[in-house]
């Protein structure tokens, strides 16, 4: 009886040896699948650097939104929170008690700021970062390529270049060129102030435009939605709806190309404030 008492303890002792260590190392998680990931473990980065007027940016994300904001500031503010994707399938999993900071590259020559996330790839998930830049006021983004997830820029004068594979672009209080690529979702963007110089091109392959412009503003126009219908605010002196629109806003100067391959073109008129 002696020996069968010790031989018990002896297993609780190793039981209770193993649970302690798992619990300095790990945590144990179920998943979830209608939780969609927001209790897996989150990691931070932050980093400040001097941006003059004027410099510019390059960012690039695999999964994840970008948010980019004009301050008065002469630096660049960067804030990346990382998560880990929940699992493609439920049971569980063993994770650390603590997520390490995101993988980011950061980049700093000339005035030029390159960003890039290292992609992290597990066999049933992927990781998440999302970005919050706040940059000055003038500044080129010279290419924002995100894979998954959506972008939002505002408050900015410069020239953009935004591609993204899935996601919504969201484009606010902008003046200058505009470049925009999306694979699937929806653009809309506020375009003020358009100069002789500047070009608005934007392409989606399968989702919607939405272009805001003042009523005086002066460009050539181009637009086309082979599935769609194109819709105006603005005078274009053609018929509408209709599929394919060239003609001139104002005295056209500026050069505008909208391309909706899978939805529709809405232009708008900006909302002035009396």
């Amino acid at each position: 009886m002696e020996k069968q008492m010790r031989s018990i303890n002896k297993r609780i002792f190793r039981l209770l040896t193993m649970i302690t260590l798992l619990s300095c190392a790990c945590v144990i998680a179920v998943e979830d699948p209608h939780s969609r990931g927001q209790f897996w473990p989150k990691g931070t980065f932050h980093k400040s650097l001097d941006l003059e007027p004027a410099g510019a940016v390059s960012l690039e994300n695999g999964h994840g939104n970008i948010e980019i904001w004009g301050w008065k500031d002469e630096r660049i503010d960067i804030s990346a929170v990382g998560s880990r994707g929940a699992p493609k399938s439920a049971g569980i999993y063993f994770i650390g008690d603590r997520f390490s900071p995101p993988r980011v590259h950061v980049q700093n020559k000339d005035n030029l700021v390159i960003i890039r996330t290292d992609k992290e790839e597990y066999e049933d998930r992927e990781d998440v970062v999302h970005y919050i830049l706040q940059v000055p006021h003038s500044v080129n983004l010279d290419s924002v390529r995100n894979g998954r997830g959506n972008i939002a820029v505002s408050n900015i004068y410069g020239r953009a270049l935004l591609d993204a594979d899935e996601g919504d672009i969201r484009v606010g209080n902008y003046s200058g060129s505009l470049d925009v690529r999306l694979g699937s979702g929806s653009v809309e963007a506020e375009v003020l102030d358009l100069r002789p110089r500047d070009s608005v091109h934007i392409k989606v392959e399968r989702g919607d435009i939405i272009l805001m412009l003042e009523p005086d503003v002066a460009a050539q126009l181009n637009a086309e939605t082979p599935a769609g219908n194109i819709l105006s605010e603005l005078e274009l002196g053609q018929p509408l709806p209709a599929q394919k629109v060239s003609g001139k806003l104002g005295d056209g100067q500026a050069s505008i190309e909208l391309t909706a391959l899978g939805g529709n073109i809405l232009l708008r008129k900006v909302k002035t404030s009396s």
